[in-house]
C-alpha cells in the first residue's frame, strides 16, 4: 500500500509541475517587431542591395558586404543586432558558414557593413545570409 501512495504521490507533483510550466509559458508575450534568419526566405526584413567589397590586396578575397534591410514596402529599417554570412555549395545545401563579425548601419543612408575577420574567397561564395533583429 506504501509503494501505490508513493505513486499516486508522483503523479500528482508531475501532473502539478505541468500546470505550472504551462502557465508560466501561456503568461510570455513578445511585442511586434522585425526578425530574420535565413539563406532561404524569413519573414520580417528584405535584403536588398547587396554590394560585396574585394580587398584591394588580394581580389581573390573578400572583405565585406553591404545591404539594406527594408520592409515590405521598400522602407529602410534599423535593427540592433546585425550579421552576415556567406556559405559555399555543398550539393544543393550551405556548406560551413563564415560569419562576419558584428555589421554596423550608416546613420545618414541606412546602409549595413559588414566584414571578416577572416576573409572568405570569392570562389567559394555560393550562398548569403543574414541574421537581424531588434
Amino acid at each position: 500500500m506504501h509503494r501505490k501512495s508513493r505513486v499516486i504521490f508522483l503523479v500528482v507533483v508531475l501532473a502539478l509541475l505541468a500546470v505550472l510550466a504551462y502557465g508560466f509559458a501561456a503568461q510570455n508575450t513578445v511585442d511586434s517587431s522585425y526578425a530574420g534568419d535565413g539563406w532561404a526566405g524569413v519573414s520580417g526584413y528584405y535584403v536588398k542591395n547587396i554590394h560585396y567589397t574585394l580587398d584591394s590586396a588580394d581580389p581573390g578575397l573578400v572583405s565585406s558586404v553591404s545591404f539594406s534591410l527594408q520592409d515590405s514596402n521598400g522602407n529602410d529599417l534599423t535593427a540592433n543586432s546585425v550579421y552576415a554570412a556567406v556559405a559555399d555549395d555543398n550539393g544543393g545545401t550551405p556548406g560551413t558558414w563564415s560569419w562576419s563579425d558584428a555589421c554596423t548601419q550608416d546613420a545618414t543612408t541606412l546602409v549595413w557593413s559588414c566584414s571578416w575577420t577572416t576573409e572568405p574567397a570569392v570562389e567559394s561564395i555560393y550562398y548569403f545570409r543574414v541574421s537581424a533583429g531588434q
